[in-house]
């Protein structure tokens, strides 16, 4: 049988195991929800890490590179799940983990109506450190209170594109305010929008990029390398940032930016 999961604090002895620490990147979500009071975290502390913030349905599991071969571990893991108590999680795993999970998973949490509505394979992708020539035509500066209101205006414009209500914009730019936000201007005017997660003296991660549909061909590519530029030249800070596989343009446009591929993970939206 496998080992207990139990709950651990953010500072677990856990997150030095080797095995952990060699995936630490890969998985840097879990890294920054330690920073988090709402994160919570279980283990059977040594090969097993599940992450859950309490106001996000996203379920991290980190386990080591055999798990998937141990049937019971798996059933242990559904099953420190299933206390959750809670349906339409969403579970990120190790690509070789996905299915003998989420067929354990579906038998122990029937009673959750638990199915499967989409799944896809996640790229984890590191920034490289290279930085664009200079362009004059373009500023990116880091957000302060005095571009609020053009923030504002430039997610309105982009909500029905969004499918975003108005109270939904006012929500999401006020929760952007408070991370590490980016803006590349052009004539004093917003082009495009980078949002900075888990920012940390040696891990950040891409949580969003929004760019003006007349800016698409180059503002995009352009706000991240300079955005990730900024943040990579901070202490040596990794940048990461996770794209859908099956979206090539997205995955053209993040090594145009200068991103490398560094290992997956596999969503499973339930």
């Amino acid at each position: 049988m496998g080992a207990e999961i139990i709950k651990i604090s953010a500072d677990d002895e856990v997150f030095q195991n080797s095995e952990y620490l060699k995936d630490r990147l890969i998985f840097n979500y879990i890294d920054g929800a330690r920073q988090s009071d709402k994160a919570e975290f279980y283990s059977d502390r040594k090969r097993v890490i599940i992450c859950r913030k309490k106001d996000s349905k996203s379920v991290w599991i980190w386990t080591d590179d055999d798990v998937y071969n141990d049937i019971d571990a798996v059933i242990t893991i559904a099953k420190a799940i299933r206390e959750f108590g809670t349906s339409g999680l969403e579970f990120f795993t190790k690509p070789n983990l996905t299915q003998i999970f989420s067929d354990m998973y579906a038998l122990i949490s029937s009673d959750l109506d638990y199915q499967v509505k989409s799944e896809f394979s996640l790229g984890a992708y590191r920034f490289s450190g290279r930085k664009l020539p200079d362009d004059n035509s373009v500023t990116v500066l880091k957000y302060n209170k005095k571009f609020s209101e053009a923030l504002l205006k430039f997610y309105m414009e982009l909500k029905d594109e969004f499918h975003w209500s108005e109270e939904k914009v006012n929500s999401t730019v006020k929760k952007f305010t408070t991370y590490n936000t980016y803006l590349l201007l052009k004539n004093s005017q917003i082009m495009s929008v980078c949002v900075i997660r888990n920012d940390s003296d040696k891990l950040s991660s891409i949580r969003s990029v929004a760019t003006k549909q007349s800016e698409r061909n180059k503002g995009y590519a352009t706000i991240i390398t300079n955005a990730s530029s900024l943040i990579h030249s901070k202490n040596g800070t990794s940048v990461m940032l996770y794209t859908n596989d099956g979206n090539k343009s997205a995955v053209t446009t993040f090594k145009k930016a200068g991103y490398e591929l560094i290992g997956k993970v596999h969503l499973i939206k339930s």
